[in-house]
């Protein structure tokens, strides 16, 4: 360790609520040396009696690889308690590594910057995101209202109704054939209900086709691969922006004027987002020659081109790895905290969603027979016996 204290690594600076956690230079390779950090850090965000968004500085910092685990649980514990976001900034690659490893398999959110001044400006950018959620706090963002979906004899829905507030990642879960999958049909305009409304933004979009819901900020990924798998990775994350474009068939043929700049900065935007998601070395690849796990992650990338308000995943990591499910989590974790995206999402693998979600709703046989937070969820008897298992 180097000479500098504990205590004065950890700095509260009151007037920008910003928690400073400096790891440079440091060397932890004993669990001790990360609880001594940890339990300064604790006693003085506890005697604060207020929430902090963290940034921490791992300039030069070494973590013994038998530490790691250690050192994640606390940091997770900590974030958990005191945090109102948190940011990285200056690991080295291994470092950089083994904290996406540790975010994707824990659940939590990476946020690694190049700098102090990006990291700086991704708290304020949440901060921006917290003020917006608590003006608008009366406003339900999302509001399902007593759903109904057949299908000739067949019923799929029979009065569903939730809400999802904005920021959230809420999932919906069930067995097989629940309705899971028409919900997000209905959602998104392409199933029209039989009875019910949805109110998005305090207006009713009920009866609207589905290019005029996405228009409105909806955007979506299927449970079947839905991909041009003779175009590039580039060229199917294009594809998202078409919404966006204002120039017509004569300029785009010409690629004069309007089409070229138009061209140019949906080009820019595709970047950060191939960027974002770290496909940067398949961009020219055709996505047909991909492997299953990429090809999601292609899904996800030409769905957030949309700039989307609501994000609907259907089942984003069906057939993944472990590997890739960790990945997958920790990208919907970043665009989540980084772009303020509201996220619905159904999921089989019930470990990523009690981890990563903030509201649950459970589907059976069409009917909605619980709603809450996870925690809440996992111990309803209800879910158990038709979901989860057998009660005992």
């Amino acid at each position: 360790m180097s000479e500098r204290t504990v205590q004065d690594r950890v700095k509260l600076h009151d007037d920008i609520g910003v928690a400073e956690f400096d790891f440079s230079d440091m060397n932890l390779t004993t669990q001790a040396q990360v609880d001594e950090f940890y339990d300064e850090a604790e006693r003085r965000l506890a005697a604060s009696n207020r929430q902090w968004y963290f940034l921490v500085i791992y300039t030069n910092c070494v973590i013994a690889p038998e530490v790691w685990d250690r050192f994640a649980a606390r940091g997770k514990n900590t974030n958990i308690g005191y945090s109102l976001g948190t940011v990285r900034v200056g690991t080295s690659a291994r470092t950089r590594d083994a904290i996406r490893e540790h975010a994707g398999r824990a659940m939590f959110r990476a946020n690694i910057f190049d700098s102090r001044d990006q990291a700086m400006f991704a708290i304020g950018e949440m901060r921006k995101r917290r003020e917006v959620l608590g003006a608008d706090a009366a406003e339900v963002f999302l509001r399902v209202e007593d759903i109904h979906l057949s299908f000739g004899g067949v019923r799929a829905l029979s009065g569903v109704g939730f809400q999802v507030d904005r920021g959230e990642i809420y999932s919906i879960i069930g067995p097989n054939g629940a309705g899971k999958t028409s919900m997000l049909n209905v959602i998104s305009g392409f199933y029209r209900p039989n009875r019910g409304q949805i109110i998005f933004e305090g207006k009713d979009r009920t009866h609207l086709p589905a290019h005029a819901v996405a228009a409105l900020g909806f955007a979506r990924t299927f449970q079947n691969i839905a991909l041009f798998k003779g175009m590039t990775t580039l060229d199917n994350i294009m594809t998202g922006r078409s919404l966006k474009m204002k120039s017509n068939f004569l300029t785009d043929a010409l690629y004069w004027g309007l089409a070229q700049k138009e061209e140019i900065a949906h080009r820019e935007q595709v970047e950060r987002i191939i960027d974002f998601l770290e496909i940067q070395a398949i961009r020219k690849t055709p996505v047909g020659r991909l492997p299953y796990g990429l090809q999601k992650r292609v899904e996800l990338a030409r769905a957030l081109a949309m700039e989307a308000k609501v994000l609907l995943l259907d089942e984003p990591m069906a057939g993944m790895n472990v590997e890739e499910k960790e990945d997958m989590a920790r990208f919907i974790l970043d665009v989540n905290e980084q772009w303020g995206t509201t996220i619905i999402l159904i999921e089989h693998d019930m470990g990523v969603v009690m981890d990563i979600s903030t509201h649950v709703v459970v589907l059976d046989y069409g009917l909605k027979i619980a709603e809450g937070t996870p925690d809440e969820v996992r111990g309803d008897p209800v879910v158990i016996r038709a979901y989860l298992g057998v009660a005992h």
